[in-house]
Parts: C-alpha cells; sequence; structure tokens
C-alpha cells in the first residue's frame, strides 16, 4: 500500500489532481484540489489513502500526513464512506471538526456536507477522545495568507487565477460570494464563474 507519492503535479481536475511519479501519472482524488495551483508544474508531496473494491482501485490523496490520519478516523465510522469523509474534510475546518467531536457538539457537526443529526452523533460515540493532534498541521497551507483567509476562498482565488483570470476580477468576485453559503471549492467556482460570465 502506497503511503504518499513525490513527484510532478502535471493536471488539476475539479475532484483530483494528477501527479507524475517516475514518468507514471496518477489520477489522485482530494477534497480541495485547486489547494495545489500554486505548484501546478512543480514538485510536491501528496499522502495517500488506497481503496480496493471488487471493480476499482482508487487514490485518495492529503496534503499532510495528519490530513489522512483524520480521514482514516473518519472511515472507521460506521456510515462513513471515502466519498463522504473526503466531503467532510473539504470545508477546511479541520480543527473545529476536530473540537465539535471532542465536546460532543452535533450541532456544530451538521453543518459538514452529509452529515445529518445521526451521522454525527455516530461520529461523536465512534471517535469522541481519540482524535488529540488529528488536527495538528492543518493551518499551514502553501500559501502563508491562507491561514487567515476562508480555505474555500483562498482555493477559489487560486482556481481562478490558474484560469486565467484577471486579479481584479477574481477580487470583485470574491467579495461577491457568501462563503457561509457555500459548502465546496466546486460550488463556489460554479458560483464564481456565473458572476464572471454574467458582467
Amino acid at each position: 500500500m502506497y503511503a504518499y507519492f513525490k513527484g510532478k503535479i502535471t493536471s488539476i481536475l475539479p475532484n483530483a489532481v494528477v501527479i507524475e511519479v517516475n514518468g507514471i501519472g496518477y489520477q489522485v482524488i482530494m477534497a480541495n484540489p485547486y489547494r495545489f495551483s500554486s505548484r501546478l508544474g512543480q514538485e510536491a508531496t501528496i499522502w495517500l489513502y488506497q481503496s480496493v473494491s471488487q471493480d476499482s482501485i482508487r487514490l485518495y490523496g492529503f496534503s499532510d500526513e495528519a490530513e489522512r490520519d483524520l480521514f482514516l478516523h473518519l472511515i472507521s465510522v460506521s456510515g462513513i464512506g471515502p466519498r463522504s469523509a473526503l466531503s467532510i474534510l473539504s470545508l477546511g475546518d479541520h480543527q473545529g471538526l476536530v473540537r465539535a467531536i471532542d465536546q460532543a457538539d452535533s450541532q456544530f457537526l451538521t453543518k459538514f456536507p452529509g452529515v445529518g443529526k445521526k451521522t454525527a452523533q455516530q461520529i461523536i460515540l465512534d471517535l469522541q477522545g481519540k482524535l488529540t493532534g488529528a488536527s495538528q498541521g492543518q493551518d499551514q497551507p502553501d500559501q502563508a495568507a491562507t491561514s487567515q483567509a476562508n480555505p474555500i476562498a483562498q482555493e477559489l482565488e487560486e482556481a481562478l487565477d490558474s484560469l486565467g483570470y484577471a486579479k481584479r476580477d477574481i477580487q470583485r468576485v470574491v467579495k461577491q460570494m457568501d462563503f457561509d453559503q457555500v459548502a465546496t471549492t466546486s460550488e463556489a467556482i460554479r458560483q464564481a464563474l456565473r458572476l464572471i460570465t454574467a458582467r
């Protein structure tokens, strides 16, 4: 089983990145692939989880070992699979997630995509007290300013920049967005593109 890949980021997709290792391109599913926009064409390290089923083999990627460990804890919960765990991680609020679990704050947990009351209670039951240190390292993304910004907003800016939009248009759109109403980076990008084309 793979622990991590270290190679060149060759492509960024809505839900994955392609990383080239020793001449082979691997498509790795990620919660927020646009966080690697600034590393396109450069070397990066992606931590991995390999999922093997009867009809497919999938690679799930993470920016560091701590994020992968949090993912592994989530998929150990009854009713949460890899896709659901990635959706939860897509908000980027890993410290808030860990804190809510430790404090048994089921209402906070229901803000994450796909988490209803029953699932929130199951997460608390299975993981409370088991996540000490699990969120460490999550507030240190590639760009220093990200730690002070909404993670989805930061990834949206990077995605629009990689698509060639002017900085003034990016800044204008970001100011218009209500990120409290946006669950994922992909959703933010769709809304932003509508705002740009409607100008």
